[in-house]
This record gives C-alpha cells, sequence and structure tokens, in this order.
C-alpha cells in the first residue's frame, strides 16, 4: 500500500453581493505525495494527522447578499476528477412553544448547531454541538393546510434528491416574515421513539423537537437561491481518491 502525504495551503475569502454579475473565485492549493510504506494516511501540518480518505476542510467562504432581492447562485469546483469536492454549511435548531393555533412559535433556550451538504455528491447532516442521546435528524416537508395534513419525518440517510423535494410546500409557502429565507427544506432533531409507525411524528411531544430557525438548500448541482439580507458561511471539503498524487489546485467559482 502507499502512504499519502498532503500538505495544504489554503486560502480564505468573503464575499457580499453588492451588485449583480460578480464572479468569483477561491483557489486552494495542497499536494499529495505519495511514499512506500505501511498503510495510508495524510499528514496535514495545520490540520494534523488525518486518515487519508477522510475530508480535508477548507477555510469559510462567507456569502452575503446585501441587494434588496434574492441572487440565484452557481456553486461549483474547478480542477482535478482525482479530488471529490463539497460544500458544507451549518444551521442551528431551537426548541419552540408549540402553539397549533399560531403560524408564529416562540423561539426557547434549547438548541443545537447541525453542518449539513450545501453541494455535493450526497446530502448529509449531522450534529456537532448540543448532541442528545436517542435524538435523530429528520428533514419535514409540509403538506398544504400543514396543520390538518401533517407529513410524516424523513430520516436525513433516507433523503434522495435535492432539498426541498418539489413536492414540499415550502417550495411556495413563504416564510418571509418570519425567516430570511422565504423558502427552503425543514430539518428537525426529534426523539426516535417519537417517530411512529409509516414515519408518523407524535405530535404529543412536539416539545421535545428542535425546529429550524432557517429553511435549508441541498443541490447537487450547486444552484443555490441567497435570499436578500441572507448571509451563509460555505466550507468546502477536500477528498482525494486513490490515484490522486501530485499538487492540486481546486477552485471556487461562485457566479
Amino acid at each position: 500500500m502507499n502512504k499519502k502525504l498532503m500538505t495544504f495551503g489554503i486560502g480564505m475569502f468573503a464575499l457580499a453581493l453588492i451588485s449583480a454579475g460578480y464572479y468569483v473565485l477561491n483557489s486552494d492549493t495542497f499536494s499529495v505525495d505519495n511514499i512506500d510504506g505501511m498503510g495510508t494516511y495524510t499528514d496535514n501540518p495545520v490540520l494534523g494527522s488525518v486518515e487519508f480518505g477522510n475530508g480535508i476542510e477548507g477555510n469559510v467562504i462567507t456569502l452575503t447578499n446585501d441587494l434588496s432581492n434574492d441572487r440565484e447562485l452557481l456553486i461549483a469546483p474547478e480542477g482535478s476528477d482525482d479530488i471529490a469536492v463539497e460544500y458544507k454549511s451549518t444551521l442551528e435548531l431551537t426548541k419552540k412553544d408549540v402553539d397549533f393555533t399560531s403560524d408564529d412559535w416562540t423561539v426557547l433556550e434549547g438548541k443545537v448547531n447541525v453542518e449539513y451538504t450545501l453541494v455535493g455528491d450526497e446530502f448529509s447532516a449531522e450534529v456537532v454541538t448540543g448532541a442528545e442521546e436517542g435524538y435523530v435528524l429528520i428533514y419535514y416537508a409540509d403538506a398544504e393546510d400543514r396543520f390538518v395534513n401533517p407529513e410524516v419525518a424523513i430520516l436525513v440517510g433516507d433523503v434522495d434528491g435535492n432539498l426541498p423535494y418539489t413536492t414540499d410546500e415550502n417550495v411556495v409557502n413563504d416564510y418571509s416574515e418570519e425567516y430570511v429565507t422565504s423558502h427552503g427544506a425543514k430539518l428537525w432533531y426529534v426523539p426516535s421513539t417519537a417517530i411512529l409507525g409509516s414515519n408518523e411524528l407524535d405530535w404529543s411531544r412536539a416539545s421535545e423537537f428542535y425546529f429550524e430557525t432557517k429553511l435549508i438548500q441541498y443541490n447537487q448541482a450547486g444552484e443555490i437561491t441567497l435570499y436578500s439580507g441572507d448571509s451563509l458561511d460555505i466550507t468546502p471539503v477536500y477528498t482525494p481518491d486513490e490515484f490522486a498524487s501530485g499538487e492540486y489546485t481546486i477552485e471556487t467559482t461562485i457566479a
């Protein structure tokens, strides 16, 4: 087997979308050196020892839309087929004062933070701070008249395709009075025992749920809407494949 030693020179970029026509390039350069030896590993002078095959995080790219209208972005990596690239973002979930007679539930103190895939081949999400034993992350897609016709829970690992689903009413429901993101997908963190047969939720336990504080997106092709007034932190994650060798420069283009 080969040992692969990887060294990284990562750049940082922050972008404010203040006019039409911005085309932004973020460039990260690193090398993958193959050395005969026992096992396979990555040795990064900045990040420390990382097992080869795991994703290596670049620095955060911050996008802020200061315009009065939403912007349609295309986020894409360019560089090499030897390096798989995905983009991660973060989300805060919180407990709320559940009131089924109101569309606006008061946010309470309990919070957890989630890292999720914004752009990549597959969607994933995990709680990175505040995790609770016995809880699971779900995607919750609303039906038309959501209080009368509650939908079922979709485990994060069962998400198939872009978020929100085209059948999700939150594609058309307007949350602009509640969130800076008018449309999108809801991620929740719920006790696994509150998911009943046929993946229905036990709404009598809704006070135990952690709900969205904004709506998210996931798009395999990198087509993302940045809503007016929204700010989005994106972390590129690079995963070299078994054929990677030499120096690589991966550019993140944001059109």
